[in-house]
């Protein structure tokens, strides 16, 4: 097993991507409506400590409360699941699609005889 997979094998893994994506979500949300940790616990029926866990990535949460802040900052929480294998998969096409990419804006300008203006 690669390191890769052991590590999309890992609750800790998936709980620290859900706790960064809460924490973008909620931070954005506070940002863009000028909302303090005090208001947004107001709104959620939570306390303002549980709101700054939030903020400092120290939680866990329940779904119902994850679907609460969901709709509180107008977001549709969707969840969906797949293969650890298929993951993999999807990752591996996507770099390399981007070495490819990478790799044909090197090639136009590694060229030979291509003409290069120095001033």
């Amino acid at each position: 097993m690669t390191e890769r997979e052991e590590l999309l094998r890992s609750s800790e893994y998936w709980l620290t991507k859900v706790q960064i994506q809460v924490f973008n979500l909620l931070n954005t949300y506070m940002e863009e409506n000028n909302l303090t940790q005090k208001q947004v616990a107001e709104k959620l029926n939570v306390s303002p400590s549980y709101v700054s866990q939030i903020l400092n990535g120290n939680f866990n949460f329940t779904v119902s409360k994850l679907i609460e802040l969901a709709l509180l900052v107008g977001k549709a929480p969707i969840i969906h699941y797949e293969t650890i294998e298929q993951i993999m998969k999807t990752e591996a096409a996507q770099w390399n699609a981007e070495f490819k990419s990478k790799s044909k804006k090197a090639s136009k300008i590694d060229r030979p005889g291509s003409k290069v203006s120095v001033q």
